[in-house]
């Protein structure tokens, strides 16, 4: 993780003023102090911040849970009704991003249909890129906001950190720590923190733990969360407060229990009632 630059105390230079100094030489002495300080401020605003979000501050340090053993145990339990999740495909992560901003606003077997025809009807981004206009569009209508969706997808296309030399690609952030990582993916616009936190974990094989609307639902449950947490927040608090070894089969299991289990789902609607949990493991934990 970055650490900030440490603050540097600017000397101030030249003899002390005598006690007996003149009202004109006081005078000048202000305005050259004054002109120091307008001359650093100036230069310190002029600094480029970089684009994209840098890690947030833990919104609640005093919450203790969960636990890393609640943790731990919440796998467990959630492994004897749905099994231990397999290793995720490993995609490119530029294919796992246009993925993960497809999923936005609809079903995860909606948007993969969505990605499947965008895929088999244009096979390369560069393709996307070059396409009609309203063509990609078609390809993804099943899954919604069409017009949105690929309009920020080729706004990420047409990206200079994107296009290289030759086909649009974002591998090159497999070098990158986990901070840079955010700040870049964090800067497309409609990227935020879950997809950042899905692409991370999925394709790329870090520890990080996104929370979509089933996790933050059964974390409130669990009071792993206070009720009133946002998205944002629980992400920030949850992600470090899980153990990096049972974050991805964690939040695998959390998801899917969230669509089987009527105690846990929210508004006690099933998304998958072929899967309908009978007994809740989570219970008691």
């Amino acid at each position: 993780m970055a650490k900030s630059a440490p603050t540097t105390r600017v000397p101030i230079s030249g003899k002390k003023t005598p006690a007996k100094a003149s009202h004109s030489t006081t005078a000048k002495t202000k305005q050259a102090s004054t002109a120091r300080k307008a001359t650093t401020s100036k230069k310190d605003s002029s600094k480029k911040k970089p684009r994209g979000k840098t890690e947030a501050e833990e919104p609640y340090p005093t919450w203790a849970a969960p636990t890393p053993a609640a943790a731990v145990e919440a796998v467990a339990r959630l492994a004897t009704v749905h099994g231990l999740p397999s290793p995720p495909e490993r995609k490119s992560i530029l294919d796992s991003l246009v993925r993960t901003i497809l999923s936005q606003n609809t079903t995860d077997k909606t948007s993969a249909v969505a990605f499947a025809r965008l895929k088999e009807g244009l096979p390369t981004w560069s393709q996307v890129l070059d396409a009609p206009e309203g063509v990609a569009e078609d390809l993804v209508r099943c899954g919604g906001l069409a017009e949105v969706k690929m309009e920020r997808v080729r706004a990420i296309l047409r990206d200079d950190r994107v296009r290289t030399d030759g086909e649009p690609s974002l591998e090159w952030l497999h070098e990158r720590d986990d901070d840079e990582v955010k700040r870049v993916l964090t800067s497309f616009k409609g990227v935020g923190p879950k997809t950042v936190a899905c692409v991370m974990m999925f394709t790329m094989g870090r520890a990080e733990f996104p929370v979509d609307t089933h996790v933050l639902h059964i974390a409130k449950k669990l009071n792993w969360l206070p009720a009133d947490a946002s998205r944002e927040q629980a992400y920030e608090h949850l992600n470090r407060r899980v153990p990096n070894e049972c974050k991805l089969d964690l939040h695998i299991l959390l998801v899917e229990h969230g669509k089987c289990c009527a105690k846990c789902a929210k508004n006690g609607k099933l998304q998958k009632k072929e899967c309908a949990v009978d007994a809740c493991p989570l219970v008691g934990l």
